[in-house]
């Protein structure tokens, strides 16, 4: 009898054992299958990305997912409503218990106020909305942006389609109505690198500093300032001699290679810095940017985006071909990719910013050959004779400098 109960003993610790081990079996099996289920909406999230965001610089498709107990959740944010839709309706056709928390821009609690102007001379746009992340591009006063994410930290759109971080102090939120009565109001452009508007006529007391492109509203004149408003309602003093009233500015432009070059050398010896695109310092590609914009042009923001844009030289054997005002670019030749600009000058020289605006030669024989860069000069294209063209826009043919409807 005693044998009998051990043998029935033994018996149910063996199946408690299998049963445990089976269990044990069961849950692995489970959490590999939902990694592999994961894994997969992982690429379809890449592959939806990668075909309606391919440059996440001017557009944002920002969406993660997770699966919990077979229940997949997408969460995120994105700019376009048919990549959304697209996402879901793929996913939705291998499982329907799909969890949707995508948000489409611009956010909804923005409500009406998705447009905004840049209240200081020059705003720094970042990466993320923390000031110690990486500095993407800059606005200059005056400039309208689309908003797309509200917070401390606003997520905003500039002109040229670049998307970053500003603090929300840098922008003044405004309704389409608010935002049209700005635009369509009468303005000055500040025109020198540098300068400062003042409280009064011939006062020393300052409202804050300017740089060139900076654009306020035109309230009144006297002999020798312009009265202005800024977007948040500041009210200041302009010298008119270093600035204009913007239509008569538009009226003024000629835009020669001769024009362009010798704008740019007014900024001779400006510091270099990354994501800057002012008078104050800059990167590259934002000195091109800064010097087309002072002749109504809106380039792209980056080397790589405005190496897709103008009018291919063909530089293959010579240099003979290249004009004054072409952008020249540099990078890995194999590759074509592109990590550096410059404005051609004549003379096989060309203009750029590197450590700090400076010229440098195309020629080997020349007293400022850049070797570095010659050697790893990969085209060059035409931007004069080809404004309104893909990725080139003026500044009044700009959608963001129009009114809206």
């Amino acid at each position: 009898m005693r044998n009998i109960i051990l043998l029935l003993s033994l018996t149910a610790v063996f199946l408690c054992s299998c049963s445990q081990s089976s269990n044990t079996s069961k849950s692995v099996k489970n959490q590999k299958n939902a990694a592999i289920i994961e894994k997969y909406y992982r690429y379809v999230v890449d592959s939806v990305r990668q075909q309606f965001v391919p440059d996440r610089r001017v557009n944002i498709f920002d969406v993660k997912i997770k699966n919990i107990d077979n229940q997949i959740y997408v969460k995120g944010v994105t700019t376009f409503a048919e990549a959304k839709t697209t996402l879901l309706n793929r996913m939705q056709a291998e499982n329907k218990n799909i969890v949707d928390s995508v948000i489409v821009l611009p956010d909804k609690s923005l409500r009406d106020e998705i447009y905004g102007v840049v209240t200081l001379s020059v705003a720094s746009m970042r990466t993320a909305g923390d000031y110690s992340a990486e500095m993407a591009t800059q606005a200059l006063l005056g400039m309208p942006v689309k908003i797309l994410q509200n917070g401390g930290w606003l997520r905003v759109q500039t002109p040229d389609g670049y998307i970053g971080y500003t603090y929300a102090g840098n922008i003044k939120r405004m309704n389409k109505q608010q935002f049209n009565t700005w635009i369509s109001a009468p303005k000055i452009i500040f025109t020198e690198n540098y300068g400062f508007a003042y409280t009064e006529p011939n006062s020393s007391d300052v409202v804050s500093d300017l740089v060139a492109g900076n654009m306020l509203k035109l309230e009144d004149e006297t002999e020798q300032y312009y009265k202005v408003s800024y977007p948040d309602g500041k009210i200041a003093y302009v010298d008119k001699k270093q600035s204009e009233k913007l239509d008569d500015w538009y009226l003024s432009i000629n835009l020669t290679g001769d024009n362009i070059a010798n704008y740019g050398k007014r900024f001779m010896g400006v510091p270099y810095l990354w994501g800057g695109t002012s008078a104050k310092s800059m990167d590259c590609s934002g000195f091109a940017k800064t010097v087309y914009f002072m002749h109504g042009v809106i380039l792209q923001r980056d080397a790589s985006q405005q190496y897709f844009t103008g009018q291919p030289v063909d530089i293959s054997e010579n240099y003979d071909n290249l004009q004054i005002g072409d952008l020249l670019f540099f990078g890995n030749k194999e590759r074509e990719r592109i990590s550096h600009v410059a404005i051609y000058i004549g003379n096989k020289q060309f203009i750029h910013e590197a450590t700090q605006v400076k010229i440098g030669s195309l020629d080997p024989l020349a007293t400022n050959y850049d070797q570095f860069n010659t050697n790893r000069l990969v085209r060059a294209s035409r931007i004069i004779g080809n404004v309104d063209t893909k990725g080139i826009t003026t500044i009044k043919s700009n959608e963001f400098y129009q009114q809206q409807k």
